[in-house]
């Protein structure tokens, strides 16, 4: 459950189960206290005082979890850099690093202190400085690069905790993510609510380590020497997240996906201002639609400046909308950057099927862009959005399969999901293994083992045995 909403159940939940639970109790103590002793009421009222802060301390204990696990805990270090609101695209005094308050909650020391950052604080714990430490071990450090609308917030040192999360202009930086070394491929760890004592275990969790905020210049520098560096390629991937996502869980799905798929590109994503929350769907739909330009201009500014060759894009949801347009539109009117752009991947697209069959996918056909569409089935979340927009969504497979002119559509209904099936192509080895092929080799769909077209003889799209 995203946090926000979870938040809301949570204190709610101790509300009005705890707090009526004690005064019903006295409550029958007075009528009845003829039939009960005083020492036996008293006794039962300690143990519903201790119950109640029992439970409290737990809702604390989670929702420091949350804050930890979803950025409210980042700090900024200095003051000189903070973030105007009339600033321009990308402007920054100068480059600063943002972290967990904290480098890691220990007991209840940390405790304490990332719950001060819940109500504001900056907190006194330490602030990791950069993403430069050595990785303990058991673990690795992943640095993925980041571009996003997100307005920066001041007070609690992050991006889009508050309201209003939209900012007209783009910010830059890096992120610092630990991955576990014992881990599944697709597996994305994080820490349970309850792991008060070992939330900060590096060989378990994916965990943020720290952040860094860049002018655009830098920004560009950095990607751009960074690229340059690789031993085998210019390549970079660029993730564009769904609804219902954080700017750290875009971060850490960036950095599982640079780990997982291993085709020696820079990870990149850009992160739009999702609510973060189930409750927010007409919210992020807005956003989707809001950041459109945004997006457009980065990936122009992205392919012109960063010296990559081989640009992957992997959109997931609803991330699906403004990429589609975004790119088609940049690319019509760009088409001397049509070359750099080796492959696009819409996975699990939560977009109107008719609108995406009329309106998008020609004008990806036209542009003759090699495009992968994967949908399924058992999308739980697609269909919930199916039900909200009471429209066909193009991620949804069910009912008979029509391929799409000028993309490869592949139904991913046989591979195992879990239970909202809704982020396989990211968490499922097969998945993983399909699309790290197609980036690495460049084949489509009918040279890739593992997939069957269907009809066998003239293929209209692909599926998993």
């Amino acid at each position: 459950m995203p946090p926000g909403g979870a938040k809301v159940w949570a204190w709610t939940m101790v509300s009005h189960a705890i707090v009526p639970a004690r005064e019903d109790v006295m409550a029958h103590g007075q009528s009845n206290r003829m039939q009960h002793s005083d020492a036996g009421l008293s006794c039962l009222l300690r143990l519903l005082r201790l119950l109640r802060l029992f439970c409290l301390f737990c809702l604390l204990a989670w929702l420091t979890a949350c804050t930890v696990q979803d950025g409210v805990a980042y700090r900024l270090d200095g003051d000189s850099a903070e973030l105007a609101s009339e600033a321009p695209p990308g402007a920054v005094a100068q480059p600063s690093t943002i972290g967990p308050s904290g480098s890691a909650w220990s007991g209840m020391g940390g405790l304490l202190g990332n719950l001060g950052n819940l109500v504001g604080s900056t907190g006194s714990g330490g602030t990791l400085a950069s993403g430069n430490e050595t990785a303990p071990a058991g673990a690795m450090h992943v640095t993925v690069y980041y571009a996003t609308d997100r307005q920066y917030q001041a007070r609690s040192h992050n991006y889009g905790w508050q309201p209003n999360r939209a900012a007209p202009y783009l910010s830059y930086g890096s992120v610092v993510v630990s991955i576990p070394e014992k881990r599944a491929p697709g597996e994305l760890p994080l820490p349970p609510w309850y792991a008060i004592l070992s939330s900060d275990n590096a060989q378990k969790y994916v965990l943020i380590k720290a952040a860094s905020r860049l002018s655009r210049a830098d920004f560009l520098a950095t990607v751009k020497a960074r690229i340059q560096a690789a031993p085998e390629r210019q390549a970079a991937f660029i993730y564009i997240h769904g609804y219902s996502n954080s700017f750290d869980d875009a971060a850490r799905r960036t950095a599982q996906m640079a780990v997982d798929l291993d085709i020696g590109a820079l990870p990149v994503f850009y992160s739009w201002p999702s609510k973060g929350t189930l409750a927010g769907y007409e919210y992020d739909q807005n956003s989707a639609e809001w950041t459109q330009a945004h997006l457009q201009a980065f990936l122009a500014d992205f392919a012109e400046h960063s010296s990559a060759t081989d640009i992957y894009l992997i959109a997931h949801s609803m991330g699906n909308r403004p990429m589609t347009v975004a790119l088609a539109n940049l690319l019509e009117k760009r088409p001397d950057l049509l070359p750099l752009f080796k492959q696009v991947v819409l996975a699990a697209p939560d977009i109107n099927a008719d609108i995406f069959r009329d309106q998008i996918a020609p004008r990806f056909a036209s542009l003759k862009l090699p495009t992968t569409l994967y949908a399924s089935a058992n999308d739980k979340a697609i269909r919930a959005s199916y039900t909200f927009a009471d429209w066909d969504r193009i991620g949804d497979i069910r009912g008979p399969v029509v391929g799409i002119p000028g993309m490869e559509l592949v139904d991913a209904s046989t591979v195992i999901m879990n239970f909202m099936g809704h982020d396989y192509f990211a968490s499922n080895r097969v998945l993983l293994t399909d699309i790290a092929t197609m980036i690495k080799t460049g084949q489509r769909a009918r040279n890739r083992g593992g997939l069957k077209g269907i009809p066998s003889q003239a293929p209209q799209y692909w599926a998993f045995p």
